[in-house]
């Protein structure tokens, strides 16, 4: 059966988008989709507990709470992973993304066909669909919030006119729609919030033509649904601490006004620049690809070709001057100029800008001599940007080919070197080329100040030296460790000073986790004395982590201290109440420490603690003073009143005895 001309010609459309989109169904899990996927759980069951922690936790939960609130991006990674079946394959969810940005072609279509024949909006359709820009928010996993957004920007767009176009109960109906389509936008991604701004827009535009019950209708649907959202959002994020963004992501947050402003506007200019030459893409852009100062004076230029464009398109095209400031519109949000975000730029944020530059291309392309010229014109850039398409979706197989094209496209990026090291790591161990690249990142941050620097790269990069194990390896390592120390002591005090920073806050316990890490490497150093130094900082610093405690226990051992080092382990149980601890107590014991007195019989064969043994009395009671000492540097009077009670009461320790050791 023969389709329709109607139909035949967007349907050429959407088969070669995905024609240039084919490979992306074989890709994996690359870049951020491990985190969002895999290694959420609330994607994992359709619960109701799940359904609550989405709606009720920002993007990035349970790994810290962020800025970022898109309940709908997460409940579609659910849908994908618990309601399809697609579990832990990304065929699905590649599949998915595809078919979101062939029904977002559709809409770019049928929006075209509002200003333009059929012919030009099928091209229109095909130059943005086919745009290798695009890739990062197709053939990644991760880039479903924009696919989700563009799609209800643009049907939303359709719905509003419809509902401006329809009377009655048909208009209630297409109002409806909009209201529930504006909402779902803006659950899938914040920016998605502009779509009454680019209705306002439009309907200044062509007021003489404006119904105003129908403008207002919409207008009402659309802010109904963006109050709903902010609601949502501000419950999730009660409590929470102003979003800060690291200089590491975006150099921007930390720039001067002008400064910032003029990045952001010369970042703009680079971003028009890869949609007329987007031979070198990349997945990153971090510090130090971008430096503001270096750039900022470009955007000058750039907003005065930005204001000669619009000033031209006012007087000459007024669907040119809608177009172009629709882009503008619905770049803002990600731009850095009203606000800082989490990245100084992202090829992500012109999947629905693009359009106007689709439209310009194939505006220019009506103006050859003949129609067979101009279809000439754009079928070759069509098949060239197609052709582009089909090489940068392969870029996103996975991280190793993520990491790779990364590391051409932005060389001067930290963490471009950064993820190809870890995906070079991931495959071969710390192979020689692993640690070049990481050596390559680390240069690049190694001139910033600590609250400007990246501790995660150098934490990273130190356990992949020490995983090399040779001692020229771990003294690296320890090298590393030391820096990245300086670094995470420096922002933790930041934090401190930071209002509305919870008290467990990651920022707090990172010292104490690298204090454990240099502990581990003095000891496969033998240098017992700073490997005991470094375990109690740990403990000390961090006296929750039952992980701490095994390891400030081991380095007692090592050096000789075994009682003390019952009386560490019994201070971590005291502190943790970890039952992985109290069995290491007995197996300490079951060791010789405490003379022969020390257990009992239990239950099933097992041994238990004798607290009549006079040697297991002394440690209970050392431990409780410790741990008392402990709670009262930690300003924890509370706490360390409860011990005291417990150790007088179920000890049997006298009041000396639980007084706590001189520091």
């Amino acid at each position: 059966m023969r389709l329709p001309r109607s139909a035949a010609v967007p349907a050429l459309v959407l088969a070669a988008i995905f024609l240039a989109y084919l490979g992306s169904l074989s890709a994996g899990f690359a870049g951020d989709a491990r985190g969002l996927v895999l290694e959420d759980a609330r994607v994992h069951d359709a619960s109701a507990q799940n359904l609550d922690n989405i709606f009720s936790h920002t993007y990035w939960w349970p790994y810290g709470e962020s800025g970022l609130y898109r309940p709908a991006t997460t409940l579609s990674y659910l849908f994908n992973y618990a309601i399809l079946g697609d579990g832990k394959e990304a065929a699905g969810y590649h599949w998915t993304n595809l078919l979101l940005h062939l029904l977002n072609a559709l809409l770019v279509y049928f929006v075209a066909r509002r200003f333009a024949q059929s012919a030009a909006a099928a091209w229109i359709a095909a130059i943005w669909g086919l745009h290798p820009v695009l890739t990062e928010s197709v053939a990644a996993i991760a880039g479903r919030p924009d696919l989700i957004a563009g799609a209800c920007i643009l049907g939303g767009l359709l719905l509003y006119w419809k509902s401006v176009e329809s009377a009655g109960g048909a208009r209630i109906v297409w109002l409806c729609g909009l209201g529930l389509t504006t909402l779902a936008g803006a659950l899938a991604k914040e920016s998605a919030a502009v779509l009454p701004a680019i209705v306002l827009l439009y309907e200044f535009l062509w007021r003489k033509e404006r119904r105003w019950r129908g403008f207002a209708g919409g207008m009402i649907a659309m802010l109904a649904a963006l109050e709903v959202m902010f609601y949502l959002r501000g419950a999730a994020m009660s409590g929470l601490p102003a979003a800060h963004f690291p200089f590491w992501d975006n150099p921007i947050v930390d720039a001067g006004f002008f400064t910032g402003r003029g990045a952001a506007l010369a970042v703009l200019a680079r971003e028009c620049g890869l949609l007329v030459w987007p031979a070198r893409l990349s997945s990153d852009y971090s510090w130090a690809q971008i430096r503001p100062d270096a750039v900022a004076w470009l955007g000058v230029p750039a907003a005065l070709a930005a204001a000669a464009a619009l000033t031209l398109l006012w007087k000459r095209s007024r669907t040119g001057f809608f177009l172009l400031a629709a882009a503008i519109v619905a770049w803002l949000p990600s731009s850095n100029l009203l606000f800082p975000i989490g990245t100084i730029m992202a090829e992500r944020f012109l999947y629905l800008p693009a359009i106007a530059f689709a439209a310009g291309l194939v505006w220019l392309a009506m103006r050859l001599p003949s129609a067979r010229a101009a279809a000439l014109a754009l079928a070759l850039v069509a098949a060239a940007l197609g052709a582009r398409t089909w090489v940068r979706a392969g870029d996103w197989s996975n991280d190793l080919t993520l990491g790779e094209s990364a590391v051409r496209a932005a060389p001067d990026s930290y963490k471009s070197h950064k993820l190809l090291a870890n995906a070079l790591f991931e495959k071969e161990g710390p192979s020689p080329r692993a640690l070049a690249e990481a050596e390559r990142s680390l240069a690049i941050l190694a001139p910033l100040p600590p609250l400007e620097n990246n501790a995660d790269t150098w934490r990273r990069a130190a356990t992949w030296y020490e995983a090399k194990g040779d001692p020229a390896s771990l003294a690296r390592a320890l090298e590393l460790l030391e820096r990245c120390k300086a670094i995470v002591t420096a922002q933790a005090e930041a934090a401190r000073t930071r209002p509305g920073t919870p008290a467990d806050d990651p920022a707090f316990a990172a010292p104490a986790d690298v204090d454990r890490m240099i502990a581990g490497v003095q000891l496969r150093l033998g240098n017992r004395s700073a490997a005991l130094d470094a375990s109690a900082r740990a403990v000390e610093a961090d006296p929750s982590n039952p992980d701490a405690w095994r390891q400030y226990s081991d380095a007692l051992g090592v050096a000789g201290r075994v009682d003390d080092a019952v009386v560490a382990v019994m201070e971590g149980v005291m502190l943790t109440t970890d039952a992985g601890l109290r069995q290491r107590v007995v197996e300490l014991y079951q060791r010789g420490a405490g003379g022969g007195c020390a257990l009992l019989p239990g239950q099933n064969g097992s041994a238990a603690l004798n607290p009549a043994c006079p040697e297991v009395h002394r440690h209970l009671c050392s431990a409780a003073a410790r741990a008392i000492g402990l709670r009262l540097r930690a300003g924890r009077t509370d706490l360390a009143d409860q011990l005291r009670a417990s150790g007088l009461r179920d000890f049997g320790c006298d009041a000396a005895s639980l007084e706590p050791p001189a520091q």
